[in-house]
């Protein structure tokens, strides 16, 4: 893929939905475009003229055409475009913040398998952790939640298109539903072929999430309960991005001091679910 290229395919947006009157939700989008298209240039037809004409269900048009109501998928589609994600390339800053916002996922969040919804748990930093700005570069409005209530990590959620934007994140390769489950878990195939750049902060995210200092060494560590596979796909990433050591072990994996140097990271000698003073 070149870099200039945008990264995110509607018909994949699309088809994150199941409608349950289209076996293919992109052929809903397809349709509604035609029954919009056909209606401009024959502003004197009605639905029933419509319906014949384009062989679709008139039951299914006439909210289109009468109600200003759109498929599911055609609104996802619409939204994301206005927020600026389907024309984003690694480039933009758009994808900086989505890439950003994946990265949350993996490291610090979770997307709803029903809705879509994404959470994303705060850092060490609380309300200046980074996935504020992604949330704020990506144009989206959001909330915290358990702020309260000491037993459970402070969350910030997005208010507006929270669906979209967990379906465009999914379609980035952000895992849906509980990540523990997920025995093919993988990094997103975005960072195969992309920029020094995105990958970094890609990296850079993750650890601000999960990174683990130690009081008495240099070294630090991610504690990973996921499939070796896992830990050795997010090893090689890291230890490209640090080009020093990296290593992957049993549930852990390792960045050796010169690589946590490389990588600009700050010793915080705390592990990230310890409370900050």
């Amino acid at each position: 893929m070149e870099w200039d290229e945008p990264l995110i395919d509607e018909r994949d947006l699309a088809r994150t939905y199941d409608p349950r009157s289209y076996e293919d939700p992109w052929t809903a989008v397809l349709d509604y475009e035609a029954v919009m298209r056909y209606a401009s240039e024959h502003p004197n037809k009605g639905s029933h003229a419509i319906s014949t004409a384009l062989e679709i269900p008139r039951s299914r048009i006439r909210p289109w055409l009468d109600e200003g109501s759109k498929p599911d998928p055609a609104h996802a589609i619409e939204t994301a475009r206005d927020y600026g994600w389907l024309d984003a390339t690694y480039q933009d800053p758009e994808f900086v913040a989505l890439n950003t916002l994946v990265a949350n996922v993996f490291s610090g969040g979770s997307i709803d398998k029903e809705r879509f919804q994404p959470s994303f748990a705060l850092n060490h930093r609380d309300h200046r952790s980074h996935v504020i700005d992604a949330l704020e570069g990506a144009g989206l409005e959001y909330e915290f939640f358990n702020e309260d209530d000491d037993g459970r990590a402070t969350e910030v959620r997005p208010t507006d298109d929270a669906s979209v934007l967990g379906r465009t994140l999914a379609v980035l390769g952000a895992p849906i539903g509980p990540k523990a489950d997920l025995e093919d878990l993988s990094l997103p195939w975005y960072l195969d072929d992309a920029p020094f750049e995105t990958r970094e902060v890609f990296v850079l995210a993750y650890l601000a999430n999960r990174a683990i200092h130690h009081r008495d060494k240099n070294t630090v560590h991610i504690q990973e309960e996921r499939s070796t596979r896992y830990r050795d796909e997010l090893a090689a990433l890291v230890e490209d991005i640090a080009k020093e050591p990296v290593t992957a072990s049993d549930r852990a994996v390792t960045i050796s001091a010169a690589a946590a140097q490389s990588l600009g990271l700050q010793p915080r000698y705390r592990t990230p679910n310890e409370p900050t003073e």
